[in-house]
């Protein structure tokens, strides 16, 4: 899929959790590691993954057990976020952004250093 899409909060969480495990996961697995944070049954997570699958944001593997694994691409899909939010929330404005970012969650001494790197276009 060449352009990543816009994602429900219930499809961020379960793609984050297959893009986590880096591997094809068993509903088992999926519902082990989001339970605890949604309280969602498997029946739910089925009927997510199912339409996932139908958006061609998942492959099903129909092998015993079924696995489920992600087909978006973890960073390009991030990316086609960050560049929505920023469109919808903050006008374009990248530094209202990234100045509002720092306000709610201060950068450590290691972090500022990545972020300098960054912005001398040096691989941090």
């Amino acid at each position: 899929m060449s352009e990543a899409p816009a994602l429900t909060d219930v499809e961020w969480r379960l793609m984050q959790c297959l893009w986590a495990h880096n591997q094809p996961m068993t509903l088992k697995e999926i519902s082990q590691a989001v339970e605890a944070d949604t309280g969602w049954s498997k029946h739910s997570i089925i009927s997510f993954l199912k339409r996932m699958a139908a958006k061609g944001y998942v492959e099903i593997d129909h092998g015993r057990p079924i696995r489920y694994r992600p087909l978006l691409d973890r960073q390009d899909t991030m990316r086609k976020e960050t560049q929505s939010l920023l469109g919808k929330v903050y006008g374009g404005d990248l530094m209202l952004m990234v100045s509002n970012a720092v306000r709610v969650q201060p950068l450590s001494e290691d972090e500022i250093n990545e972020l300098i790197s960054i912005l001398k276009g040096e691989e941090p």
